[in-house]
């Protein structure tokens, strides 16, 4: 809701739309021209961002689309995010853990995530890692958290991390890329890009039901 407010109030009251989408296309053009440092910063940017927690992987991801295309801005997130996400594990593992454990037990709702986790993993470990990372509900920064509390290995963890975020980085991705067709802020509403974000909640419940008959999981 506050995206969609906020999408209003920009095209109400933004920018001159001529001179954001100029400037919007002279920086994807520096990219495409240095794309080798830009793919670079990128990557180091998004690594730092994630793993202090921050909670912009979804615009950057976006960004990661309008700057370097779908498939290039897909590769480098889902490389970039996993990297992040596996240092926030090994740091909360084996530097934060007792802390953590502590800041379980005094806050209920975290407990609850945790809770929650380790019956997952009564089962199927790595497979359950894979749906979270599938299926968003939790915040990602807290999942990353959570999982390092929990007796999955760290191979584990970076395989399935890295392949439950590909279906929706890549969706993302492509919507991103959407974005760098449009030639005025109307296009933003446009049947492409409406659809590219539609996917989002179809994809995660399509493969989960998809596995589920497959291996009866």
């Amino acid at each position: 809701m506050a995206v969609v407010v906020g999408l209003i109030l920009f095209l109400a009251y933004g920018p001159d739309e001529k001179a954001v989408i100029e400037q919007s296309g002279q920086w994807r053009a520096a990219a495409r021209h240095h794309l080798v440092e830009a793919v670079a910063i990128f990557f180091v940017v998004e690594v730092i961002l994630v793993g202090f927690s921050i909670p912009v992987g979804f615009w950057l991801t976006v960004l990661a689309g309008f700057l370097f295309g779908t498939w290039l801005g897909t590769t480098v997130v889902n490389f970039a995010s996993t990297a992040g996400a596996v240092l926030v594990f090994l740091a909360a593992r084996y530097v934060f853990a007792d802390a953590l454990n502590r800041a379980t037990q005094s806050r209920p709702r975290l407990g609850r995530w945790q809770a929650a986790i380790h019956r997952g993993f009564q089962a199927h470990s790595a497979y359950y890692v894979f749906l979270l990372r599938l299926t968003p509900v939790i915040p990602f920064w807290v999942l990353n958290i959570g999982l390092a509390l929990t007796p999955v290995r760290v191979k584990d963890y970076w395989w399935a991390t890295q392949l439950g975020m590909l279906p929706i980085t890549l969706v993302v991705c492509h919507a991103g890329a959407s974005l760098a067709e449009i030639t005025t802020f109307r296009d933003i509403l446009s049947i492409n890009v409406l659809l590219a974000f539609g996917l989002l909640p179809l994809v995660p419940f399509a493969i989960h039901q998809f596995l589920s008959l497959k291996f009866k999981v």
